[in-house]
């Protein structure tokens, strides 16, 4: 995945997804630099009903099973 910057594009190096306050971050780097992208319950539900049910689910079982 590409980052899109005022300085330019660099490359998104995933490194782990974490569970935090009641969401979702992937952590990762961008250009060598440790960057997280959180997403809240209403973003994954927001992702749940663009990607269909059987995501959503996933998600929720992931996310149920962690508590």
């Amino acid at each position: 995945m590409k980052i899109s910057t005022p300085l330019g594009e660099y490359p998104f190096e995933f490194r782990r997804v974490e569970r935090r306050d009641g969401g979702l971050a992937v952590v990762g780097t961008v250009a060598g630099l440790e960057s997280t992208v959180l997403f809240d319950r209403d973003d994954l539900a927001s992702l749940g009903r663009r990607l269909g049910p059987p995501l959503l689910g996933a998600a929720a079982l992931v996310i149920l099973l962690r508590r």
